[in-house]
């Protein structure tokens, strides 16, 4: 279980060798077709990365057991699982249930945060256009998958996080022109967006601990920089994009990244590890407050979305 009461299917396949492109064109449908079906949540994917990692990864999120259950008796889930069968070792895909997690394939990455809002009526394009842009992500070099989360409630806001394992790789692809060519053709699908980088190295946020000199675990930051941002992020979709609409979406995009780093980076950080100090650094701190720690960040998370869940 993960996110409540929201349920979790991984899985795992193992590409034959001189069929990996064949197989690169799965995991694109895959996702698309799960987005589409009633009470997903989200889909998230890593290919593998050798020497450590051989086999390709997903996690599907959906709201419950039944939604989750029907996903998995669907006709289309079986097509799938029978397209890919030529392509992966023994001809099977692996599949864990319910309390499966992802921080195995979790890697030293960096991403982009990229926020869309959808026009009305557009939703079906959007996906099939969003599952054209991860294939021909998925061809650069230091690819390490994408996350895409479809919109909750009334609004046609998507989330999506583009990971490569350097931030040179990441830019290599957000600045190419076949990037630029296929963003051209879903102009009339796309209302407006926002951009954010998240380095997770996250160098001049979090300090070494001072007990041991080393850095906190990479996940516990990403952590911290997820309470901060994520209400940055939804307080400029409601209060400030509004207010943008009639500029260049070059100089729009810039002022609301502007505003974004700069809360996150000076006064917001800054005072998450403050109230998070046992949570990044266990050592040599009291037992009930490291233990509490993650209890305090969950209801965080819990506060916020109860919070923005009513306000957008």
């Amino acid at each position: 279980m993960s996110d409540g009461t929201s349920v979790n299917l991984l899985l795992c396949a193992r590409p034959k060798a001189g069929a990996e492109r064949e197989f690169a064109q799965w995991p694109q449908r895959l996702q698309a077709a799960v987005l589409a079906h009633p009470g997903s949540v989200s889909c998230e994917f890593w290919p593998p990365a050798p020497p450590e990692q051989e086999e390709w990864a997903a996690v599907l999120r959906f709201q419950n057991v039944d939604a989750q259950r029907a996903w998995r008796v669907s006709e289309r889930y079986r097509g799938l699982l029978k397209d890919v069968e030529p392509f992966v070792e023994g001809g099977r895909v692996t599949t864990l249930s319910g309390g499966a997690t992802t921080e195995f394939y979790t890697q030293n990455s960096a991403t982009e945060v990229i926020v869309t809002e959808v026009k009305p009526g557009k939703e079906a394009d959007f996906r099939d256009w969003a599952a054209r842009i991860d294939n021909l992500e998925s061809t650069f070099p230091g690819f390490r998958g994408s996350y895409v989360q479809p919109p909750e409630g009334g609004d046609n806001v998507w989330t999506t996080l583009v990971r490569f394992d350097t931030v040179e790789k990441l830019n290599a692809w957000l600045e190419s022109p076949q990037r630029e060519s296929i963003l051209k053709e879903g102009s009339d699908l796309v209302e407006r967006f926002l951009a954010h980088r998240v380095d997770t190295s996250f160098p001049g946020w979090v300090p070494a601990d001072p007990a041991t000199g080393k850095p906190p675990n990479m996940w516990k930051t990403a952590s911290l920089v997820l309470l901060v941002l994520f209400p940055v992020i939804m307080l400029e979709l409601k209060f400030l994009n509004p207010r943008l609409h009639a500029l260049n979406p070059a100089l729009g995009t810039f002022i609301g990244n502007a505003i974004s780093v700069s809360l996150t980076t000076w006064p917001l950080m800054p005072l998450a590890i403050r109230l998070f100090h046992a949570y990044l650094f266990p050592e040599n701190q009291p037992k009930w407050l490291v233990l509490t720690s993650p209890l305090l960040l969950a209801a965080c998370y819990a506060a916020e979305i109860a919070i923005f869940w009513r306000l957008l």
